[in-house]
């Protein structure tokens, strides 16, 4: 062999084999040592073997390690051109990466440096390069050693990959909470991992050596087990079921996920070993009982719950019920008293308005005998004037009928609901009802309207009600005072209302009376029950407006209340004051 003779000198043979001795001694130091250590101490041996300028080592990542480049320079280079060296080596690599030796321009210097190439085996990506400006280089003795130095070193690494994939499975199974264990073809077993003994209460895992995996299973599993599931694993090489495991300590069973699995031998295929993973059900089966009684509980609460909800609903809609009821008998109560309030009003006027009618009543009667006198004398002129007298009689007898018919409407208890109502014309009909009273006499009574509103929502006899209420009011007010003057207005205030106002120029409130004139019961006359202006207020809140009452200025009393108007009414312009008698 040509690099064998180029060793006939005893000084050459000599440092060959002292390389080969520092070669071959080199693994033995690599036993605790990472790929960059092992990279590092290949090409420190070999800078110095070859007497080379450099020895790059590069190896790509493997199994999510991180990528290893290690570079070192020899005697003559300086140490700050290893990014040069590695700057040229990524230029020509790619397209030279085949060749085993090649040359190239020295980095360093004038001419040419030889490049030798070996690869490492972890792909076309590992080599080992070498590189010299020495003339020969590289001998054969050198390319030997470049490739025992690759080979050595692909050796270590793959030893340290093995080793540390060694460590991770080894890693994995001791940390994993799953029983994992290893047994012999009958049963023996030969391995079971630290956190499954500690499961089914071993203290280690030397503890389950020499017992059988039958041992394992609680005595209600075990024949099923033997006779089927194991059968099932020799013939079909795998078993997945459920089994209960007994704790070694307590004797309660454990639900577990049993996952037997054969192992066969990787040449001949025969039988080797039985191996399991199988996971402790406890947990789940406690979570699932927890749920289903946590379901069971959930709906009694739901159908409780339920009916409770079913006897509320009932409860309300019997109250709502009776509620209704109740505010039904309450606004009858209300129509009521306010019909009998109208009543004896009306009771309050019978004598006034028999006076009143007293007057057309014996005008009719004169009238009557007049024309009956007439009548029987025979004289033609005299019969003449009868039809005149009779026009009288009917103008008098309409007069009393209209009196009649103001009271009767008063007194009609009539319907709640409201209508568009003339304002003007309430007050004129409840003016007039109300006048008839003899307090009225001397009294001067001024009426203000404004036109603009004209038109109300209102129940026409209820609002009568309280017109009538007011002006007798005002009227009794007023007896013994010399200056008697009644004003009743209307004027169009925001948000489409209209305030009436009736004032008069009596005695006024007193402080102690004024906070207290619109509660039940509250009166100033001798005879009164304390009931108008109560009543009063709750038919003008029933219509969505206020009532109020405040002194005149010129002495005596204003009440005010407030209607709205419908959009027709708020029309027009205002007319002058004009008086009201």
């Amino acid at each position: 062999m040509p690099w064998v003779e180029a060793l006939a000198d005893a000084h050459e043979l000599r440092r060959c084999i002292r390389d080969l001795v520092v070669l071959s001694t080199l693994p033995t130091t690599w036993k605790n040592s990472d790929p960059p250590e092992i990279a590092n101490s290949v090409a420190t041996a070999l800078v110095l073997m070859l007497g080379a300028d450099f020895v790059h080592i590069a190896i790509p990542s493997q199994s999510n390690e991180p990528i290893v480049e290690v570079t070192h320079l020899g005697a003559r280079v300086a140490h700050d051109s290893l990014g040069a060296i590695r700057g040229v080596l990524r230029e020509v690599l790619p397209a030279r990466a085949p060749e085993k030796t090649f040359s190239i321009a020295d980095p360093f210097g004038a001419g040419d440096m030889c490049i030798a190439i070996a690869p490492i085996g972890f792909g076309s990506d590992a080599m080992l390069i070498a590189g010299s400006s020495q003339k020969g280089f590289p001998s054969e003795v050198q390319r030997v050693l470049v490739g025992i130095s690759a080979n050595e070193t692909t050796i270590a690494l793959q030893r340290w990959d093995a080793e540390v994939g060694k460590r991770r499975f080894f890693a994995l199974i001791e940390q994993s909470s799953d029983l994992i264990g290893l047994c012999s073809l009958d049963g023996q077993v030969q391995y079971i991992n630290p956190e499954g003994a500690k499961t089914v209460g071993l203290s280690s895992s030397n503890a389950a050596i020499g017992l059988k995996i039958f041992d394992f299973l609680a005595p209600g599993d075990q024949a099923r087990a033997r006779e089927e599931a194991w059968a099932v694993v020799l013939r079909t090489g795998r078993w997945l079921g459920e089994l209960g495991f007994r704790h070694f300590r307590n004797g309660a069973t454990l639900p577990f996920l049993v996952d037997w699995f054969r192992i066969d031998h990787p040449q001949t295929g025969q039988p080797m070993n039985m191996a399991t993973v199988s996971r402790n059900l406890t947990s789940v089966k406690r979570s699932e009982a927890d749920l289903r009684h946590l379901n069971e509980t959930l709906e009694q609460r739901v159908s409780e719950r339920t009916a409770e909800l079913k006897r509320t609903n009932q409860r309300l809609v019997t109250e709502m019920f009776e509620r209704d009821r109740a505010d039904a008998q309450l606004q009858e109560s209300r129509l009521e008293l306010w019909h009998a309030t109208r009543l004896s009003a009306a009771g309050h006027l019978a004598g006034a308005l028999a006076h009143e009618l007293n007057q057309p009543l014996t005008a009719i009667i004169n009238s009557v005998r007049a024309a009956r006198l007439l009548l029987g004398t025979g004289v033609e002129e005299k019969i003449s004037k009868v039809p005149e007298i009779l026009n009288e009689v009917a103008e008098q007898a309409l007069r009393g009928g209209q009196i009649i018919r103001r009271l009767r409407d008063f007194v009609t208890r009539g319907e709640t609901e409201m209508r568009s109502e003339n304002v003007i014309a309430m007050i004129e009909e409840a003016s007039a009802l109300a006048l008839a009273d003899p307090g009225a006499l001397g009294v001067e009574v001024q009426f203000r309207p404004d036109f603009r509103a004209v038109d109300v929502l209102a129940n026409r006899i209820q609002i009568q009600q309280v017109l009538v209420n007011l002006i007798h009011n005002a009227l009794e007010a007023m007896m013994g005072c010399e200056r008697r003057i009644m004003r009743i207005s209307t004027v169009l205030i925001e948000n489409g209302l209209v305030e009436v106002s009736v004032s008069d120029t009596g005695a006024g409130l007193g402080e102690d009376l004024a906070p207290r004139l619109f509660a039940p019961f509250v009166s100033t006359k001798h005879k009164g029950m304390g009931l108008g202006l109560s009543i009063s207020r709750s038919i003008i809140e029933a219509h969505g407006g206020k009532i109020r009452a405040e002194s005149n200025p010129g002495g005596g009393t204003i009440l005010r209340f407030t209607l709205a108007t419908t959009a027709e009414g708020a029309i027009g312009d205002s007319q002058p004051d004009c008086p009201y008698h």
